[in-house]
């Protein structure tokens, strides 16, 4: 069965975030293709990873156009560094018209580089906050306020 543009997607970085979403894409039945800049880091990959991977920077058109990444319906940006992220972000959403563009981004003042966009955020601090208001109960308190 033939790809479609929607099941197409696109990884930058394969660290322990990167890795397990693209593991999880694909054993569903997503094309899936991983870039990073370092080879040895596709090894976080599982045995059953069916996807694809390209060594390079997630920053550089030459490398995304080899990962196909202007055929893709969803790109995700994970690397550990808040600018590499963003600036593949910015790309994949500008340059090659990604129509689904996610970006994980540890500093939240730095959501203003790219507000207006449609870029879709993730910030792990924000997560981790409203995870332990949940699990304590204090987020019934912190609404009242």
């Amino acid at each position: 069965m033939a790809k479609t543009k929607k099941d197409r997607i696109i990884i930058v970085g394969c660290g322990r975030l990167g890795s397990s979403i693209a593991d999880m894409l694909s054993a569903i039945g997503h094309g899936v293709t991983v870039i990073d800049m370092k080879e040895t880091e596709f090894r976080k990959l599982s045995g059953s990873y069916g996807g694809f991977t390209v060594e390079g920077d997630g920053t550089d058109i030459d490398v995304l156009k080899e990962a196909n990444a202007d055929r893709a319906g969803l790109f995700i940006a994970a690397t550990d560094d808040d600018d590499t992220n963003i600036m593949a972000a910015e790309i994949a959403k500008v340059i090659l018209k990604i129509p689904r563009v996610v970006v994980r981004v540890k500093d939240t003042s730095k959501r203003v580089a790219y507000s207006g966009l449609d870029i879709e955020s993730i910030f792990p601090a924000e997560l981790s906050r409203q995870e332990f208001l949940r699990i304590t109960g204090l987020q019934k308190e912190t609404e009242i306020k």
